[in-house]
């Protein structure tokens, strides 16, 4: 191991109280779905909203700023991928691929809700236009994102550690769960500088070592045989 990998310090720590484990991530998710059941246009259009913020930062990682310049031009529905496209200088850009599930809320949103809270209602969204807008219709800069994210944590049961941060780390730890450690992945996911920076959510996963060193040792010979090719009946 290198001196420099070897003497290598994350430029933050975290805690367990930073991320939110997995059944708080249920608890989280279940609660954006909750609309009053007389709930006007307009509020509905706020809890789509309110719903795809959460979950845009929840399931890509991105920074508040990132988000906030995220464009619909920057999502499925300029790319038909399931991607955030990350812009800033070159070295911060960045593709950033996400759920499914996730794509559909924006194109959704976009679609059905956006134009509820716009100023322009009768115009439909064009490209260049950030994808979220605050409650008057206005491009949302880093602090209004910020209160706002907090809000709603603090709405669901997060409160004394509601930010937009909690959601970041609470995606480095689901991306290194899920993904099986795969550090590489996160770093690109998230812009690390260095993949030992994504590393940090591994003391926070536990791990079966016994099962892992078992399948590093598997030969040939331990892999099951494929069962044998029947052989075709003649007709003749």
């Amino acid at each position: 191991m290198s001196d420099q990998k070897r003497g290598f310090q994350p430029p933050w720590q975290i805690t367990r109280e930073l991320f939110l484990a997995d059944q708080e991530v249920e608890t989280l998710l279940q609660r954006l779905l909750c609309v009053p059941p007389h709930a006007s246009e307009r509020q509905t259009a706020l809890a789509a909203r309110d719903r795809l913020l959460v979950e845009a930062l929840l399931f890509s990682g991105l920074r508040n700023s990132e988000l906030c310049g995220l464009r619909i031009a920057d999502t499925v529905v300029g790319t038909r991928q399931s991607v955030f496209l990350v812009r800033g200088t070159p070295r911060q850009d960045r593709t950033v691929y996400v759920p499914q599930h996730l794509s559909a809320l924006v194109e959704q949103f976009v679609r059905a809700e956006r134009p509820c809270l716009v100023r322009s209602p009768g115009k439909s969204a064009r490209g260049h236009e950030p994808l979220l807008v605050n409650d008057r219709g206005k491009p949302f800069d880093r602090t209004t994102l910020y209160r706002r994210v907090v809000a709603i944590l603090t709405a669901a049961g997060f409160g004394a550690r509601a930010g937009a941060q909690l959601l970041r780390h609470t995606y480095g730890y689901l991306a290194y769960k899920r993904s099986g450690g795969n550090l590489l992945f996160i770093q690109r996911q998230m812009g690390h500088a260095h993949p030992m920076v994504s590393s940090v959510y591994a003391q926070f996963v536990d791990e079966d070592y016994a099962q892992i060193a078992n399948r590093v040792g598997q030969t040939k010979s331990d892999l099951p045989s494929a069962p044998p090719k029947r052989k075709r009946k003649s007709h003749a």
